[in-house]
């Protein structure tokens, strides 16, 4: 067979076997093809280096099979240089598995109707198709509620300073911060300021956080380790309420905070350590395609800058990682890992203050007049 050796395999193909039949996938097109053993045995020949093989039915089956194969993208013909940009993000970002170039051919170029003429024209079509939408919170509060203080002004402190003195703090006293710094810290990030009810896509909740769409897939679970007023172990911040649920009390968490931030023993210290996760089904109920992945990603990112901007407004250190176990942190806090994820983690606390000036800085020439930078420690342990 000569045509074996004109074409090759496309280099993001990629081949799943959804209730037990073979898909292709092309992500870079974004198509799906349902196929038989035929089609699999055809590939397979041009995916061994053996070029003696020989398929086991006819030839005028092979051509045409060969020839929907090319027409469809599936085999490219040597002589092109059609899949170039392809073969370039598969073979450059080979050094990390293939989820990360499979998710970001998938989801590149996703259309989105962003104008409101647009919009109204899919409403009732929406509508019909849709169930209502998911509830945009989660509360747990029938079965425990700890109210948390009103939310502070920050009068004492400047955008700018906040800028300036938001820093990653990795050296952490064991000094408890008040119930005032968590309920802040928790509020801008994910709290509620207001409610409205819009014509296509029921009750949107707004925070000082943007959200894609405003949908607010992020939850809130703070683990608490030295916070005035509260017990050790495990909650969950209802938005709603601006309240705590206790998931588990815990006399000490650093145990656990070591195992799941992977022995990252600079931020044990911290007074509280909030885990981020996402509800998929309130994305998924808005945006249909796999680009919701990235939006997770998104509002999460959104949310923890503003978690630190309060830390550094409080003047209490800050930081974020996201080196941790997925399965252990969803297990801790009661969630199933399919329907609701874990995404990120951040935390809070006073800072040990570096009594010895830093020497390897260089500041910038275009800092403002006036303003000081808050240096952390140089090193981590």
């Amino acid at each position: 067979m000569s045509r074996l050796h004109r074409y090759y395999l496309a280099p993001d193909l990629v081949i799943t076997y959804p209730d037990g039949q073979p898909q292709l996938l092309l992500p870079s097109v974004k198509r799906t093809f349902k196929v038989d053993w035929k089609v699999c045995e055809i590939i397979s020949m041009f995916s061994s280096e053996d070029t003696s093989l020989q398929p086991i039915f006819s030839e005028s089956m092979v051509t045409s099979i060969i020839d929907h194969l090319v027409k469809n993208g599936i085999l490219i013909d040597k002589e092109t240089e059609d899949n170039l940009a392809t073969e370039q993000i598969v073979t450059e970002w080979q050094d990390w598995d293939e989820s990360s170039w499979f998710l970001h051919l998938q989801t590149k170029d996703t259309k989105f109707e962003t104008t409101e003429e647009g919009r109204l024209q899919n409403v009732d079509k929406f509508r019909k198709m849709s169930s209502p939408p998911p509830q945009y919170f989660k509360c747990n509060c029938t079965s425990s509620s700890i109210k948390l203080p009103t939310p502070s002004k920050l009068l004492d402190q400047t955008l700018v300073n906040s800028f300036m003195q938001r820093r990653t703090c990795r050296r952490f006293s064991e000094e408890p911060i008040s119930l005032q710094n968590l309920a802040d810290v928790l509020f801008y990030s994910g709290g509620i300021l207001f409610t409205n009810d819009t014509h296509s896509y029921g009750i949107v909740a707004k925070k000082p956080s943007p959200s894609p769409g405003g949908r607010h897939s992020t939850e809130l679970y703070p683990v608490v380790n030295a916070c005035e007023g509260l017990r050790s172990g495990v909650y969950h911040y209802c938005q709603k309420h601006h309240a705590l649920h206790l998931i588990e009390a815990e006399e000490v968490v650093k145990p656990f905070l070591n195992e799941v931030l992977y022995g990252q023993d600079y931020f044990l210290n911290a007074a509280v350590t909030v885990f981020y996760t996402s509800v998929l089904d309130r994305l998924k109920w808005k945006y249909k395609t796999s680009r919701v992945y990235r939006l997770m990603h998104l509002e999460t990112g959104h949310y923890a800058q503003n978690f630190l901007l309060t830390c550094s407004a409080l003047d209490l250190g800050g930081f974020v990682t996201a080196a941790f176990k997925d399965s252990v942190i969803e297990e801790k806090l009661g969630v199933c890992g399919i329907r609701e994820v874990a995404m990120y983690v951040s935390g809070i606390g006073h800072i040990v203050p570096d009594e010895n000036k830093r020497s390897d800085i260089e500041y910038a020439q275009v800092l403002p007049e006036g303003i000081e930078i808050c240096l952390p420690i140089g090193e981590h342990s």
